[in-house]
């Protein structure tokens, strides 16, 4: 991308406006305009912006850019979840996916190429760190699932930063996409609905409960002892779960609004009875809920999927505890689109059959 030209998806609000002040000598209500036309309508060729001066959209088109993630791959699941492959600056693929639930769709976005933490149970930790996605990027994966759902005929009604990467490992990337997700001006989505998932590095969540960017909050656990997690989630010798609790205890929440605990039940190494006891007992007093996520051995990566009427065992018993735990079974795993199983390889998609290639 030319020096030349901003990338209008790496700007905040106040950052347009700012922007707008002082090169442009436009007022904040140009950027409001600016923020609802591309946000709210999609719209991003200026001389449809007819409620802004000619002359001021002939300055701002020689100004701004508005960079679209091609999408190099679509396929479709027999359960109707859709898995995107987006080719994004220099060439590297990143995984988004639609997940089709009973009354919505949820969006999942990727925050990183590849990923820095090495939990042995995600596909995604095999691929190591790449790099961090910008804000655009990331922006560019919601616009690009905006665009393509018109010819399905539906939305998302939530988004989740679960996808490639560790969110929290790309703290202003995400944050700052959040901001123009929630903000009233931009995408206007309620902060209930945005998502943001780590695997629990404390510093960054404890950053996060500072700041002004309102989110909810997603925690993968996963384990009931520092040994088993240790195991499985390298990130647990930095922050071992008494201090991961800490931080979440700490985490703001609004009314009838909880921290979501995700817990990837890998059968017979964290799905114990000793563990279902367990995780009862550290859960009680913090404002969480739990996700109990039978694994997918689909991943193919040596760990056991859970037997299903365990897995509602240890629902039953932790609901009588006074928790509110759910079940998420994973969707679009035939597409490799269910938890755990994303990844992309320079040559992946000449290996696996193609259910639905879409032209560049």
């Amino acid at each position: 991308m030319s020096e030349e030209f901003r990338d209008f998806f790496n700007y905040s609000y106040s950052e347009l406006t700012e922007l707008l002040e002082t090169e442009f000598g436009a007022t904040k209500f140009r950027a409001t305009q600016l923020f609802e036309w591309v946000y709210r309508k999609g719209v991003t060729d200026f001389d449809q912006m007819t409620n802004i001066s000619r002359e001021l959209r002939t300055r701002l088109a020689a100004a701004f850019v508005f960079p679209k993630a091609r999408i190099h791959e679509r396929r479709i699941s027999s359960d109707g979840t859709r898995k995107y492959l987006f080719e994004v600056e220099n060439g590297d693929l990143v995984e988004s996916v639609m997940i089709k639930q009973v009354n919505r769709m949820t969006l999942c976005v990727s925050s990183q190429v590849g990923c820095a933490m090495g939990c042995r149970f995600c596909r995604t930790g095999t691929m190591g760190l790449k790099r961090s996605l910008s804000t655009s990027e990331i922006l560019r994966q919601v616009n690009g699932v905006i665009e393509d759902a018109k010819n399905f005929g539906d939305s998302f009604q939530n988004i989740v930063f679960m996808g490639m990467g560790e969110p929290l490992h790309n703290f202003d990337g995400v944050t700052r996409a959040v901001r123009n997700l929630t903000d009233q001006h931009g995408y206007a989505m309620s902060p209930r609905k945005v998502t943001v998932s780590t695997v629990g590095l404390v510093p960054a969540i404890r950053k996060l409960a500072a700041s002004d960017v309102s989110v909810s909050l997603a925690v993968s656990l996963n384990a009931t002892t520092d040994e088993i997690r240790s195991q499985v989630m390298p990130v647990n010798d930095r922050f071992p779960i008494a201090e991961l609790l800490d931080a979440v205890k700490g985490f703001p929440v609004g009314p009838r609004k909880k921290v979501t605990m995700e817990y990837v039940m890998l059968g017979e190494l964290n799905d114990t009875e000793e563990d279902m006891r367990r995780l009862a007992k550290l859960m009680r007093g913090l404002p969480v809920k739990v996700n109990l996520i039978p694994y997918n051995d689909n991943a193919g990566l040596g760990f056991k999927t859970p037997a299903r009427e365990w897995v509602f065992t240890w629902q039953r018993y932790l609901n009588s505890q006074g928790l509110q735990a759910f079940i998420r079974w994973s969707k679009g795993a035939d597409i490799a689109a269910a938890c755990g199983q994303l990844a992309t390889e320079s040559k992946r998609s000449s290996r696996l059959p193609v259910v639905d290639r879409v032209a560049a």
